[in-house]
C-alpha cells in the first residue's frame, strides 16, 4: 500500500483542524448560553429568596405585633375582672352587713 502524498496528508490534517476548531467554537457558544442561563436561573432564585425572608420577617413582625395586642388585652382583661371581683367583694360584704344586722 502507497502512504499519501505529503499534501494529501496536509489537506486532510487542515480539514480535520478546521472540523476540530469549528467544534470547538460551537461547545464554547453554547457553554457561554449555559452558562447565562444558569445566572438567569440564580438570580431567579436569589430575587425569590429575598422575597420569602422579607416576607417572613413581616410575619415575625406582625407576631409580634399581635403578641404585644394580645398582651395588652390581657392586662385589660384583667383590670376589668379585678374590678369585678372588687364590686363582688364589696357587694359580698355589704350582704354580710346585712344579714349580721338582723
Amino acid at each position: 500500500m502507497n502512504q499519501p502524498r505529503p499534501e494529501s496528508r496536509i489537506s486532510a490534517l487542515e480539514k480535520r483542524a478546521s472540523i476540530l476548531e469549528a467544534q470547538i467554537g460551537e461547545l464554547a457558544s453554547d457553554t457561554t448560553e449555559e452558562l447565562k442561563a444558569i445566572r438567569r436561573d440564580i438570580k431567579q432564585l436569589d430575587d425569590g429568596m429575598r422575597a420569602s425572608f422579607l416576607q417572613i420577617g413581616d410575619a415575625f413582625d406582625l407576631n409580634a405585633n399581635n403578641i404585644e395586642a394580645v398582651k395588652q388585652d390581657l392586662a385589660a382583661f384583667k383590670a376589668a375582672q379585678d374590678a369585678r371581683f372588687d364590686k363582688l367583694e364589696a357587694t359580698q360584704a355589704e350582704i354580710l352587713a346585712l344579714l349580721k344586722a338582723k
